[in-house]
């Protein structure tokens, strides 16, 4: 745990200036058991954009994809993010097995205890509207670099 936080740490000292400043470069649909489609979501898949998140932005938009090519244990933190996000943690086989709700503008560390390969963050609220919940599985992704 204690190398995880350590990692975790170094990430937050990253200027956050640099993905914000240059956006996502691939976006992706994503399609859910159930039948749920989420549309152009961007991917954030290099340290900086990951660090940065949502952060200095005034909403939420489409969301966020986390995506790592090994499942590992996460955490987020919702440091310079205005407003409030559930963040959903996705397992190497695609099932969604934890959610957190984040409050906005706090240090609070949310664990996805389980190794996550993916890690969605919408709105709250978002979630639940488009029907997905715990044991929902992302069945398919159609990713495209992102346009200008």
């Amino acid at each position: 745990m204690r190398a995880v936080l350590a990692a975790f740490a170094l990430v937050l000292a990253l200027p956050a200036a640099s993905a914000s400043a240059a956006g996502p470069d691939e976006v992706c649909d994503l399609h859910f058991s159930g039948g749920a489609i989420l549309p152009a979501v961007p991917v954030a898949k290099t340290v900086a954009a990951q660090a940065t998140g949502l952060a200095n932005r005034d909403d939420a938009g489409p969301g966020l994809l986390f995506s790592w090519p090994k499942a590992e244990p996460r955490v987020f933190w919702m440091r310079d993010t205005h407003f409030p996000l559930t963040v959903g943690f996705f397992g190497a086989d695609g099932v969604l097995f934890a959610q957190a709700n984040m409050q906005p503008m706090t240090d609070t560390y949310h664990f996805s205890v389980s190794p996550a390969a993916d890690a969605l963050e919408l709105a709250q609220g978002q979630f639940e509207r488009h029907g997905l919940r715990i044991g929902s599985r992302i069945v398919s992704r159609e990713c495209r670099p992102a346009g200008p």
